[in-house]
């Protein structure tokens, strides 16, 4: 089975979600995760996002930079990045630099449908 695995330059929890929600408004071109401004707005995750996600016939997994010490296959790759997962094959399916050069959510998720063809 195929899973996606989105890992985000981001910390969890509920307060930092709300210093990234304040730093997106205040300051959104110093903000430091690409694929957080692509799929979330100020108001949450964009329903164009939740209803591709849906349409992807596999697993999917969101990882925060905080909780890399679990997940053995990271690598030091650069943050944010989506990995893809195939048995037990992990491959980087995109990149930092290519997740940072979307310039929107239409582009991120076209460029996710071509790397998965």
């Amino acid at each position: 089975m195929k899973e996606l695995i989105f890992i985000y330059n981001a910390k969890s929890g509920l307060t930092q979600a709300a210093v990234d929600w304040a730093h997106k408004i205040i300051s959104p071109k110093t903000y430091e995760c690409s694929l957080c401004s692509l799929t979330y707005g100020n108001l949450g995750k964009y329903s164009k996002w939740s209803k591709f996600l849906e349409s992807l016939n596999m697993n999917k997994s969101f990882i925060y930079d905080d909780q890399l010490s679990d997940l053995s296959i990271y690598n030091n790759e650069l943050l944010p990045c989506i990995f893809l997962r195939e048995d037990d094959n992990y491959s980087v399916l995109l990149n930092n630099d290519e997740l940072d050069r979307c310039e929107n959510l239409d582009a991120l998720i076209n460029l996710i449908k071509v790397e998965l063809d």
